[in-house]
């Protein structure tokens, strides 16, 4: 009996069942030994297709090699696998680790440490055509003393099961809309899942701007609004962690700056401005008006000019808010269509390359619509963009939105 087996039997310790994707994860005493052993739910495997897809799961896990990876050899009963013995060590789920210590969140560099391993493990399985489909904490493993994660069975082997729900039921959070709508899958519903995993980290605190920004556009709801790749993911990431040190440096250096400067003012010794008057002209104000002189020449406004001024400045005004005006209204009309001919189920449901293809048309079609018409109204550049850039956006949200469909299909 070794040090671990001996310590499990010392303790009596009692085999704590935890829910997995496909089963329930539990140290248990196989024969003189004790094991980790992943038991195969049962109403799982009445499912033919399951039991097809848990042989191809366990064939090919053997051929996984990554630290961040769990090997496991299959128990069968008959034809049907029952039981999964993973290899030796000290293992609990992340949802436990973290019921059980939930100040680690706040520990220097544990999430960092923990995203950096996932993002490093899904990178591999990626490049192997491998997709875990869901981080959801119960389904992640961590090794007790370093807490490493580590990833057991995937989802990508059991995507040809009718419904997704069975495999995931209470899991469903941490799902990409479009597996459980059996609808295209790669590894985009992986980074769906990963930015559900970084709320779920910080539910109980602040979480960290980086984290924030990437978590929100990962969970986007449709596949092309999300990052494309793992690698774009980390880099997002990092040049978001490396922006948000920089404002703080900068915000420190400005607090330093002023602190100087009112130091340095603070300190100056007062001085008394004095203030030279010229006399005024011994003559008349308005004999000097009688001989044709202008009080404008010196600089003096009258009432009547201020009048004016502030009556141009409306002027302006007006005329400023009726071109926008105009300029919204014939862009809105002229974008909607544009639009329209590329957000309907047909494009949408096309492959990546022909929608981008259409995309980068339309987008041409409509920089030059903006030119034409901003001019025409007599607006800047720089003015006309930026409202063009707004109702772009808001038209592709609202067709967005009307459409029923699973999302741009990336071509294997």
């Amino acid at each position: 009996m070794n040090y671990e087996e001996l310590l499990n039997s010392k303790t009596g310790s009692k085999a704590k069942l935890t829910r997995m994707a496909i089963g329930q994860f539990a140290k248990k005493q196989v024969g003189e030994k004790y094991q980790n052993v992943l038991d195969v739910n049962p109403q799982l495997n009445d499912n033919i297709k399951f039991s097809e897809a848990l042989k191809a799961d366990c064939a090919r896990n053997r051929e996984l090699i990554h630290k961040y990876q769990l090997h496991f050899e299959p128990v069968t009963e008959g034809s049907d696998v029952v039981r999964l013995l993973v290899e030796q060590g000290n293992y609990m789920t992340l949802a436990q680790l973290l019921n059980d210590h939930p100040a680690l969140v706040a520990e220097k560099d544990f999430v960092d440490t923990l995203v950096r391993q996932l993002l490093d493990v899904t990178e591999y399985l990626h490049s192997k055509g491998v997709w875990h489909v869901c981080y959801a904490p119960q389904n992640l493993l961590v090794r007790k003393g370093d807490n490493a994660v580590l990833l057991l069975s995937h989802g990508s082997f059991y995507l040809h099961i009718n419904n997704q729900r069975d495999i995931y039921e209470g899991l469903e959070d941490f799902v990409a809309p479009e597996v459980l709508e059996n609808g295209t899958v790669d590894e985009r519903c992986d980074i769906y899942s990963l930015g559900k995993l970084m709320d779920y980290l910080y539910a109980q605190g602040q979480m960290p701007y980086e984290y924030k920004r990437v978590a929100r556009k990962a969970q986007s709801a449709m596949p092309e609004d999300r990052y494309q790749t793992i690698a774009a993911m980390r880099k997002a990431l990092a040049f978001k962690r490396s922006l948000y040190q920089s404002l703080i440096a900068l915000a420190a250096a400005v607090v330093l700056a002023l602190v100087v400067v009112g130091l340095y003012f603070e300190l100056m010794p007062e001085t008394t401005e004095v203030e030279f008057v010229k006399p005024a002209p011994r003559l008349a104000t308005d004999e000097l008006i009688e001989d044709g002189f202008d009080p404008a020449e010196l600089g003096v406004i009258t009432g009547d000019t201020m009048v004016m001024t502030e009556q141009q400045k409306q002027q302006q005004k007006e005329y400023a808010a009726k071109a926008e005006q105009i300029f919204r209204k014939r862009f809105t009309a002229e974008a909607d269509r544009l639009l329209s001919t590329i957000y309907d189920n047909e494009h949408m449901n096309a492959s990546e390359k022909k929608f981008m293809s259409e995309m980068s048309t339309i987008n041409e079609q409509l920089i030059k619509l903006q030119v034409d018409l901003g001019n025409e109204a007599g607006l800047s550049d720089a003015r006309s963009q930026l409202l063009a850039t707004q109702i772009v956006e808001s038209l592709t949200e609202q067709k967005k939105k009307k459409l029923q469909y699973h999302g741009i299909q990336k071509k294997k």
